[in-house]
């Protein structure tokens, strides 16, 4: 796991590009705490790195990485899992490795292969290759997302980094030039999914995706490989069938990245995910796992207890650290420092938390996300699989039903059928603030990008067409906020943390198996709950995960109110005049006298304004 940032210019490589891009370098040392590096090819490129070693501790994994000709150049972010597989494959083709390390596969693999080696790699990456001579540099990004990879782009330049401060922080970036339908997506859904960028002319490779650029031309890209779609239904695994493959995919996905020069730990909660990741590894390897946990002083949300009880039955050391709420809100300046792009889910303070306490013990852990996206484990599944009947009738019908079962509790349908659609619904429901907040705080903002359709969906689908759409919209639009909490977090502590749920393999099965082996009346991700109850009795696994947060709607109301009025309400706020302070000031005291929870919205508000008060600045070149 390292930081990787590039330039490439139109019109030749000056001192002060080389300066810029050893400061764009030193933004991301935190992630990169064991080695730095820079390289350049005095005509149009220039490349920086910062290290986290874990595999191959020597200086063979040193990067920016030659070739030995010198026509390919390197820098890598991530681990290749299939790395070995990759490199025995090479060296039957004649080629001889100066080191033990994953990125010299990549970096040999892409000169006996070219781009088609993208396709081979099994891993959370992204990636820089340029070739001097053909002056042409190549942008890739992990068929899930995993790692991150953010751009900006104008004939004079290109630029390229780990983080997106360091793409709006260089000195040709206009960073008061902001996007407002961008702005308006950050608004609703508290993250920017790929391919956006909140300043004009940046933007994020998106996973799977390549991007080439060579010197004062526009960037062009494509698609190298993608997470498989579910099959016709004839063709998927059910049953006993489905269990027992996906057991077997996740005890090799374990094994695969548990490979490190390092000890590997593991996040261990009360539910489901990672307790399998635990057992899995647990029974991998011979030496005792380690594993960390988080409690809370709030029974509402602590699971303490479960995670405990976890780690006696494995087998595995526990780490425990119990925290109060004022220990989370003490981190707040830490989380703006951290999330290097604006990023509103307050999940981060106790994800920053326990990476922080593993970090004081390893550099690398695995965790269990992705599992609630590829096998139907939200709650919001069921929900909306229950409603969807309701849309075979027309708008107004619905809304006629709706208010007619007014004093009928029982049966009275969600109230998400007063949706035009079951998209606008769903939209609505991963969305801080909604269109009618929207249109109060933020008039100007309340368009979405014409490109963006993830939440298009017109008509009424089948129960299987829906569960497969809710499934391909969480792993495009809900993993990557999830994904950009831990990537950020776990990197501002120097961990690298690791995914096995979301290895290639494992994702491509989770496609093939049916909905009936994953959701069994209320309850989903069904084979996972089969797949670790062959670790620990049944009884262990809870049917509902608690899921660890912070009191964020008091600290509003009271710690926060300052910060709230000093940074939001005083004019100032950032952007300039994107928001209507009178109205503002008004909505936010409904969440004030307790009319209603805002607090969504509000951290979707305060967030961008910390962001903008720590990132949105030139770099420090003196």
């Amino acid at each position: 796991m390292c930081g990787i940032t590039g330039m490439l210019v139109r019109d030749g490589l000056s001192d002060l590009d080389r300066a810029e891009v050893r400061a764009l370098a030193e933004l991301m040392a935190r992630r990169g705490p064991d080695d730095a590096g820079t390289w350049d090819d005095g005509a149009a490129c220039a490349f920086g790195f910062r290290r986290l070693s874990l595999i191959d501790l020597s200086e063979g994994g040193h990067q920016p990485m030659v070739s030995a000709d010198g026509r390919h150049v390197v820098v890598f972010n991530g681990e290749l899992y299939n790395f070995r597989e990759l490199r025995r494959e090479l060296e039957g083709r004649g080629r001889t490795f100066r080191s033990s390390s994953d990125t010299e596969v990549v970096l040999q693999a892409l000169e006996e292969w070219g781009r088609p080696a993208l396709a081979r790699f099994n891993g959370m990456f992204a990636i820089g290759w340029y070739r001097p001579v053909e002056r042409t540099l190549l942008l890739a990004r992990d068929p899930v997302g995993i790692k991150p990879l953010s751009w900006w782009w104008t004939p004079e330049a290109f630029v390229f980094g780990s983080q997106y401060d360091q793409v709006i922080r260089h000195r040709r970036c206009e960073r008061e030039r902001i996007d407002p339908e961008v702005l308006g997506l950050y608004l609703r859904l508290g993250f920017i999914p790929a391919p956006y960028g909140l300043v004009e002319r940046t933007g994020q490779v998106e996973p799977g995706h390549w991007l080439e650029v060579r010197p004062g031309e526009a960037p062009t890209g494509g698609v190298f490989r993608q997470v498989a779609e579910a099959p016709d239904p004839a063709e998927r695994l059910t049953g006993r069938a489905a269990t027992d493959a996906v057991a077997e995919a996740v005890e090799a996905a374990v094994s695969r990245q548990m490979v490190a020069d390092v000890p590997v730990g593991v996040f261990l909660s009360g539910g489901v995910d990672s307790p399998l990741v635990a057992a899995s590894m647990a029974q991998a390897q011979p030496e005792r796992v380690t594993a960390f946990s988080i409690g809370t002083d709030d029974p509402r949300s602590d699971e303490s207890e479960a995670a405990t009880a976890y780690a006696r039955i494995l087998g595995v050391e526990q780490h425990l650290r119990t925290i109060r709420g004022a220990d989370a809100l003490a981190l707040l300046d830490d989380v703006a420092t951290a999330y290097t792009e604006p990023f509103g889910d307050y999940s981060s303070f106790p994800t920053m938390l326990v990476s922080q306490l593993a970090s004081e013990h390893v550099k690398a852990v695995l965790s269990g996300d992705g599992g609630d996206e590829l096998f139907w484990g939200y709650p919001r599944f069921l929900r909306l699989r229950r409603t969807r009947p309701w849309f075979h009738l027309p708008w107004r019908a619905r809304q006629g039903v709706y208010g007619a079962t007014r004093y009928l509790p029982g049966r009275r349908p969600a109230r998400g059928v007063m949706f035009p659609s079951i998209g606008d619904w769903y939209l609505n429901a991963h969305s801080g603030l909604g269109d009618d907040d929207l249109d109060v705080v933020a008039p100007g903002f309340t368009d979405l990008p014409g490109s963006f359709d993830l939440f298009t969906l017109r008509g009424t689908p089948t129960d299987d067409e829906l569960l497969q759409w809710m499934r391909r919209n969480e792993l495009a639009c809900h993993l990557p906020m999830i994904l950009q909490k831990v990537d950020r977090a776990s990197m501002y502590h120097g961990l690298e943390v690791r995914v096995p749920l979301l290895d290639l393999e494992l994702a491509d099965l989770a496609a093939r198996v049916d909905p009936s082996a994953a959701i069994h009346g209320e309850v989903g991700k069904v084979v996972l709950r089969d797949a670790l109850a062959r670790h620990v009795p049944p009884e262990q696994i809870p049917m509902a995960k608690k899921g660890f947060t912070v009191p964020l709607d008091d600290w509003l109301r009271g710690d926060l109110r300052p910060v709230v009025e000093d940074r939001l309400l005083s004019g100032h706020a950032f952007p300039a005049g994107a928001f209507d302070v009178e109205h503002l000031r008004s909505w936010y005291q409904l969440h004030l006298d307790g009319t209603r929870n805002l607090t969504r919205g509000l951290w979707n508000l305060l967030a961008l304004q910390l962001w903008a008060d720590q990132h949105a600045r030139p770099l420090d070149l003196a």
